[in-house]
């Protein structure tokens, strides 16, 4: 079973865009980048398991199990070079995902983009635990509020319930992440933060890469602005190698 959906399949791609959710997230909100990267890009999604097509699987192993799960997937299903993206709880798993293939001598992305997630030696998994044993309103709450669920899913109890679960599931899983200093990215890091949320914590991605870092600020807040999130696709450095130049602002 492939862990990666491919929304627009271009086999004569040269280069591979892959997506990794934020928590509670699944592939739709990615899937209509698709028609909006160049022709020779083609888009990969992971699939976090619990949802869509995965429904009824768990993520085994907590952190650890759901890294080693993307690993295994990149591994086999995804052909080299690639740029690595991740939003939030996908921006930690991006990073420690590449630090895993980097480590093992595994298909490493050539650069990754981050959003929407402060630098790694910040997380202490304290919120993400507390939120994992909340109740579910407040993790229905705290899905309203970031923007993470559109309000016909929270409005409505079944649904609203399932994405509570998963949110559930992921923050158990997010909160066990524990950060190593002796651990250095090579790949480059190109970072984006949305104005209404930025911190010092959010700008200190450098010090977790031996690679070059920028950075990007961009309109709104924890998700930018629905139209920002929808540019994403056109923003993204896809020049990927060791000479690409990312944007300081905007």
């Amino acid at each position: 079973m492939r862990r990666f959906v491919t929304p627009l399949p271009r086999p004569w791609a040269t280069h591979r865009l892959l997506c990794l959710p934020y928590a509670g997230g699944g592939t739709v909100g990615f899937r209509s980048w698709a028609r909006k990267l160049p022709s020779d890009v083609e888009l990969r999604v992971f699939c976090y398991p619990g949802r869509e097509y995965r429904y009824g699987e768990t993520i085994r192993g907590g952190w650890q199990g759901l890294i080693a799960d993307c690993a295994d997937a990149v591994t086999t299903e995804v052909r080299t070079p690639y740029l690595l993206y991740g939003h939030s709880m996908g921006a930690l798993a991006a990073y420690d995902l590449a630090l895993t293939l980097e480590a093992a001598g595994g298909p490493a992305p050539e650069r990754l983009v981050l959003s929407g997630h402060v630098a790694p030696q910040h997380v202490t998994g304290t919120r993400s635990a507390a939120l994992a044993a909340g109740s579910d309103t407040e993790l229905a709450n705290s899905l309203r509020g970031a923007g993470g669920a559109a309000a016909e899913v929270l409005d409505d109890p079944d649904l609203r319930s399932m994405a509570v679960d998963l949110l559930r599931m992921d923050m158990a899983a997010y909160s066990q992440y524990r950060h190593d200093p002796q651990r250095r990215l090579l790949a480059g890091l190109h970072v984006m933060t949305g104005r209404d949320e930025i911190t010092s914590q959010h700008e200190d991605w450098g010090e977790a890469t031996d690679g070059t870092a920028t950075f990007e600020t961009l309109p709104g807040g924890h998700f930018f602005t629905p139209r920002v999130w929808s540019s994403l696709p056109r923003r993204m450095p896809l020049s990927v190698g060791p000479e690409l130049v990312g944007t300081t602002a905007g």
